[in-house]
């Protein structure tokens, strides 16, 4: 009895210490995830990274090309379905959190028809994916610091009809949210199918992240920005 004494007290450790990194690896956050992906998950990253400014930026391959739809009414077709704009918000305009550059390019609210071969990827984010409206924002990112920040330009979106839409609801998936290395630069945009756009939609809000240095310590909170369709801010 006395032999076998160690031997359970061992055991008893080894199990555990088992029990404890598993409640360790079940504790990562999403944010932690996203930063450290599996191998699989960076190959799929690396191929979809969002562009720096020094970079071309390609259209999103899911969604028609609406680079000319800049006139509420206009309609483009092309092999990916066909895209009418609804609203626009043509800002240009420049905000700053903390060592984050953010310049908000274009809005758009614009009404898609798919194609046949597209309408099972929008089936993810929503029943009505045989046709509907979604806004979208241009967005480019440039980090100022000479550190690396963890930043999202979008945590979550609220209409004027009070639809609440966060960043896990973008189907454009251009990996502008996360890591901006020293003094580097992200462009792209972000895709928000919404349900309701009746009444017209006439403003949003827009919450961005807070803007964490690499050990994710807080360097400077979030910022609200109200964006209103065919007026001037």
């Amino acid at each position: 009895m006395k032999v076998l004494t160690p031997i359970i007290l061992a055991l008893s450790l080894i199990l555990s210490g088992c029990k404890a990194a598993s409640t360790s690896v079940t504790s990562v956050s999403a944010t932690e995830k996203q930063d450290h992906p599996s191998k699989q998950d960076r190959s799929v990253k690396e191929k979809k990274r969002a562009k720096s400014l020094a970079d071309t930026y390609v259209p999103n391959p899911q969604v028609s090309d609406d680079t000319k739809l800049l006139n509420a009414g206009k309609t483009i077709n092309d092999s990916k379905g066909t895209v009418t704009l609804k609203e626009i918000a043509s800002l240009n305009k420049l905000y700053t959190i903390g060592p984050v550059e953010m310049k908000i390019k274009n809005v758009k609210l614009i009404h898609n028809t798919p194609t046949y071969s597209l309408m099972d990827y929008f089936h993810q984010f929503t029943e009505k994916y045989e046709e509907f409206d979604f806004i979208k924002i241009e967005i480019e990112l440039i980090n100022q610091s000479n550190q690396k920040v963890h930043f999202g330009p979008i945590a979550h979106l609220e209409t004027s009809n009070g639809e609440i839409k966060n960043f896990e609801d973008d189907f454009y998936i251009e990996y502008l949210g996360g890591e901006i290395e020293p003094n580097g630069s992200k462009q792209g945009a972000l895709g928000f199918i919404i349900e309701k756009s009746t009444p017209d939609v006439n403003w949003i809000d827009i919450q961005t992240s807070d803007v964490l240095d690499e050990n994710h310590k807080t360097l400077n909170k979030s910022q609200s920005i109200r964006i209103n369709f065919n007026k001037e801010e």
